[in-house]
């Protein structure tokens, strides 16, 4: 666990502070409590040597609130922002734990595990107890102090591995990666690129693409080249397999193109590849037969079949619509085969053929009505993909290319729900996409985190900001080393706390924390990891502020505010609410949270800290710009909703036996009703991952891809230090902006000159 300070701020109650409306966000005024810390902290403090303090930037001197007094009547009651956040990464997995050959031993009460920190009692002639570091539970106990884990982190087998394939942590990795890709028309769309490149069938390419777009000429071009999307992919696909031969040989690797119909060549290696055409892009009941045909033909290494993979793929030819919902389908039903699988999906086109079309939802002369409609049919079938691809292991990502339209905000769920990436990409950085992609190993699959608290404290509940929970279970389902999940919390009244639970808070230096991970390891082994620790409290906010961690904060910001954005509810009035609810999908609260964000710095800077963990200033100020432009845009956006659901007049009996289908269960008649036929698992509404289905029309795809991306932002991205790549992108939107401003500019003196006499 990674906490957003070095200590637990225990206030003394939960307090509101002002927020203008107005746009500037100011500085509030630090002032330096050197003196007042206590000796450990001013010790720590004193023994750097920094130059003299900065001074405090004029907009800060101004007032000791945000906004001016002038603006009182526009001000909001907001929460005040805190460091009390603390967030849970999943690489440690990776790394093996004590394990403890007993079974876990919980509270009664609060369901906390006796860990390191437990003491067993012992009377004669009584019962052994445990009184629970958590809560007052005082639990009878049928265990001896040498039985409890003797570190803070230990592991419990649940149950062992199966005798399956798949990709073991520390064995050979067999798993799947499944090359989808699109060979619609759209994918002979070509792009001029400089250079000229040597491509097997690179002539008969180019004299088809010369005639489709009445092109001769290009091919007279010296020393450029006109590049297809399925040539760009192509490249990108054969680079990739290469780089697998050399650092993975033994996974097995496939290819499946879609069109009009779905074309599935395995590892390369067979006669004739497998064509589902026609009605059966309609039914799943055909698809997942055709799929469990193959599953007793057994996938070769990569490192045998990469020769004719590579020559499949360079003779592919675009043409005809984009089934990209029954090739999923097919796909993910043998991939599943093997724990730590991957499909990697590349379209460049809207999926209008067979299930999952979502044709209707952007067809302009459809009615309004036929287009939710649409988007909730096709919202649901992605979402039944995701559910099954989290229960087998599987990660989807999906790359798309840029200038095109797909629906990424309905497709891209499959890969926010899996550990998966959404990308859009151009021609020039598409291999480069692929590789890194394929380094993003699903590590545990099924994972489930439980947080819980000492009884002294309580967790924000997300569903309702200013909810009060006592623990929270996170449905995380697949996890690479990168993933990791946030929590907040808050400190419970001093009143409630003596008189409910008879604990005076005041007592307690501190705190401890518990977070529970039930997972399926990569091997098939399903065990539960407990780590159990414990942080200093104080209740001085400066103390805890100036030992910030300010990428726990910053990431816990951005991955929340992306997240109500792609599922919260906006219903509330901001303004004309007196006091505004923590959503943060409110511009109010960006502006609260970023102006903290800056305060944080500020007072880092007054005290002479240096941030512990190399917190990057320049990714922080990026991403949260452009999350809060979003937010803005998204709030202008809105429009109310009929609260009649879309999904009314759905046959509940249909839906469930659709359910069952994809997520593995007795399969009835076929279905062949399309993109409804496949509903999400029950209970699917309340899921974690994707766009909730009256926020799609809300954002374009370039909109989802950064919203996907910033929901599964880590800490260590706030922490790492920005790459060349990242430095050229920033000088070519700089560049990019005053090239318009000065556009802008030009205008508007053209303009006074015009009118002047």
């Amino acid at each position: 666990m990674f906490f957003g300070s070095k200590y637990v701020y225990k206030y003394e109650h939960s307090s509101d502070e002002s927020i203008s409306d107005d746009d500037e966000i100011e500085i509030a005024p630090v002032k330096s409590n050197i003196n007042e810390l206590r000796s450990s902290d001013r010790k720590e403090i004193n023994e750097r040597e920094s130059p003299a303090a900065p001074p405090i930037p004029a907009a800060a001197a101004a007032s000791t609130t945000y906004g001016s007094s002038t603006n009182a009547q526009r001000k909001k009651r907001l929460r005040k922002a805190d460091t009390n956040v603390v967030s849970v990464k999943f690489d440690r997995l990776l790394q093996p734990g004590e394990m403890h050959a007993g079974d876990p031993v919980y509270c009664a009460d609060c369901g906390a595990i006796a860990s390191h920190l437990s003491k067993i009692q012992h009377v004669e002639n009584e019962e052994s107890k445990w009184q629970c570091e958590f809560c007052p539970k005082s639990n009878i106990v049928d265990i001896e102090q040498t039985d409890l884990p003797k570190k803070e982190d230990s592991t419990y087998l649940i149950s062992p591995a199966p005798v399956v394939h798949g990709s073991d942590m520390t064995g050979v990795d067999d798993s799947i990666v499944m090359f989808l890709i699109d060979i619609s028309g759209s994918m002979s769309s070509t792009t001029l690129v400089q250079g000229r490149l040597d491509l097997p069938n690179v002539r008969q390419q180019q004299q088809r693409a010369a005639a489709n777009f009445d092109g001769a000429r290009m091919m007279r071009e010296r020393h450029q080249t006109y590049v297809s999307r399925l040539q760009g992919v192509q490249m990108a696909v054969d680079a990739n397999l290469d780089k697998l031969v050399k650092d993975t040989p033994t996974r097995r690797a496939a290819l499946l193109t879609f069109n009009h119909e779905i074309t599935y060549y395995g590892d390369g290696t067979r006669t004739e590849p497998l064509v589902i055409r026609g009605d059966k892009l309609n039914s799943a009941d055909d698809l997942l037969r055709e799929a469990g045909r193959e599953l007793d033909k057994e996938l070769k290494p990569v490192s045998e079949t990469k020769a004719k993979l590579t020559e499949r793929i360079y003779d592919l030819e675009e043409g005809g619509q984009t089934a990209l919902g029954p090739s999923v389908m097919f796909a993910l039903n043998i991939a599943s085969q093997r724990q730590g699988s991957k499909l990697v999906i590349c379209t460049d086109g809207l999926a209008n053929r067979g299930l999952g079309s979502l044709e209707t939802a952007q067809d302009e002369k459809a009615e309004e009505a036929a287009k939710m409609e649409a988007l909730t049919e096709g919202n649901r079938f992605y979402a039944g993909l995701t559910e099954r691809a989290r229960e087998k292991g599987v990660s989807i990502s999906v790359i798309t290319i840029s200038g095109t339209a797909c629906l990424l905000p309905v497709i891209g769920q499959m890969a926010d729900g899996t550990s998966g990436s959404v990308t859009i990409v151009d021609l020039l950085n598409i291999r480069d996409e692929f590789a890194s992609i394929l380094e993003q190993k699903v590590i545990a699959s099924n994972v489930e985190a439980t947080l819980i608290v000492h009884r002294g404290l309580y967790i924000r509940d997300p569903e309702n900001p200013d909810g009060k929970l006592e623990k929270i279970k996170r449905n995380v389902g697949n996890v690479t080393k990168q993933t990791e999940v946030s929590f907040e919390f808050g400190i419970r009244k001093k009143e409630e706390l003596k008189e409910k639970y008879n604990i005076d808070i005041d007592q307690l230096k501190e705190l401890p924390f518990q977070v529970q991970v039930i997972y399926t390891a990569a091997d098939g082994s399903k065990a539960l990891r407990v780590l159990t620790q414990v942080k200093e409290a104080t209740e001085r906010r400066e103390i805890a502020e100036v030992h910030a961690y300010r990428g726990v904060i910053a990431e816990n910001h951005i991955r929340s505010t992306a997240t109500y954005m792609m599922q919260g509810d906006d219903d509330e009035d901001e303004d004309n609410a007196e006091r505004i609810s923590s959503k943060w999908s409110k511009p109010i609260m960006q502006k609260q949270r970023m102006a903290y964000m800056e305060n944080l710095k500020h007072r880092k800077r007054v005290e002479r800290v240096d941030d512990a963990d190399g917190f990057n200033e320049r990714r922080w100020k990026k991403t949260s710009d452009q999350l809060n432009s979003y937010v803005v845009a998204s709030k202008a956006k809105r429009t109310p909703i009929s609260k009649a659901s879309p999904q009314s007049g759905e046959n509940p009996s249909l839906l469930g036996r659709i359910s069952r289908l994809i997520t593995g269960g007795a399969t009835g008649a076929s279905s062949t009703s399309g993109a409804a036929a496949t509903a999400a698992p029950e209970g699917a509404s309340n899921r974690s991952y994707g766009f909730a289905t009256k926020k799609l029309a809300l954002y374009t795809d370039k909109n989802s891809e950064d919203l996907y991306k910033f929901k599964n932002l880590s800490s260590d991205y706030m922490c790492s230090e920005t790459t060349r790549r990242e430095e050229e992108e920033d000088d070519e939107e700089d560049a990019e902006r005053n090239t318009r401003s000065s556009r802008v500019d030009k205008k508007k003196d053209d303009k006074e000159k015009s009118e002047s006499p």
